[in-house]
């Protein structure tokens, strides 16, 4: 048996009745089985050892885990033999989806969590991201992404264990990624994938404990990152840190990207608590770059966060 069979049932036993932690029954082999046969595929060995011996369907990320007559939705059944397209973690995908071969059908995949409107979480069961879970929006207001976790058990494991260590908001779980400060540091400046250095940043949006050291950490990631997505949420990162954080958003109001000033001047804004002044050092430091700003809409977002902040 696989330890993490073990571990989630006792975490799941451990979380607090408030929670209202039930899983329906598992299915038996013949259940799942018969599944599979009628649409030609074998599911990931990780989900069906979950559906086989922890539970199906309740408890879990937003809404929770969809029962079998749910994974499909609307679709054709025949669409779970051909392949979901995307390869995993190539790159951070960034604005709407303009794929036109998906449509919003995502062949190959199964929907695990209806999220709410339309978006949904997915796990593919044909292709080469075989066993991943990918979030997508069935309207394509953005492109399908991929969770940084290997497989459903990790996944399902991170879920229980962001829970039990109190995150601050678990809207941002689909974009976060396990691990210790220590260990989303090390990810964040070595990791050869702008994926996982996206989802060590996203994870300190939320971090119930974090270091008096992490805004200066972020700050050092933030000046040796390549990628602009990733740069953005290293700057959502060192918001989230509170006023500390926020008086180094300066050093992005000379990003090479405007969307990435842009963001930096809006952050720049907040105070803690809501209604304090904007400090003197943040406000000069956006009336100096307001005369140098070569883009029409970072200007006007940096005119109108001085005009909003009091």
């Amino acid at each position: 048996m696989d330890a993490r069979i073990t571990r989630i049932r006792t975490k799941l036993a451990a979380l607090p009745a408030t929670e209202q932690a039930t899983l329906g029954p598992v299915l038996t082999e013949t259940q799942v089985g018969d599944f599979e046969d009628t649409h030609g595929i074998r599911l990931p060995q990780e989900f069906r050892q979950f559906l086989t011996q922890i539970g199906h369907a309740g408890y879990g990320p937003t809404y929770g885990l969809l029962p079998m007559e749910r994974w499909l939705g609307r679709r054709g059944a025949g669409q779970l033999s051909e392949p979901f397209p995307i390869v995993p973690d190539l790159d951070v995908p960034m604005g709407p989806d303009d794929r036109c071969d998906l449509e919003g059908s995502f062949p190959g995949t199964l929907t695990i969590v209806d999220r709410g409107c339309s978006d949904r979480t997915l796990l593919v069961v044909t292709g080469p991201g075989r066993g991943r879970l990918v979030e997508v929006n069935t309207e394509g207001f953005f492109a399908p992404c991929f969770s940084s976790d290997s497989d459903f058990l990790s996944w399902y494991e991170r879920w229980l264990d962001f829970v039990r260590a109190g995150h601050l908001n678990l809207h941002w779980f689909s974009d976060q990624m396990a691990g210790d400060e220590d260990h989303l540091v090390a990810t964040l400046l070595d990791d050869e994938l702008p994926t996982r250095r996206r989802a060590a940043a996203c994870t300190f949006l939320t971090h119930p404990a974090p270091s008096a050291a992490l805004p200066g950490t972020l700050l050092r990631a933030l000046a040796a990152e390549p990628h602009p997505a990733v740069r953005t949420a290293v700057l959502r990162a060192l918001a989230a840190q509170g006023d500390r954080g926020r008086d180094l958003l300066a050093a992005a109001l000379t990003d090479p990207v405007p969307d990435v000033r842009a963001l930096a001047a809006v952050l720049m804004t907040r105070t803690t608590p809501p209604s304090a002044p904007l400090p003197a050092e943040r406000r000069q430091a956006l009336s100096r770059r307001l005369p140098h700003e070569p883009d029409d809409s970072v200007r006007d977002a940096i005119q109108r966060a001085l005009a909003y902040a009091p």
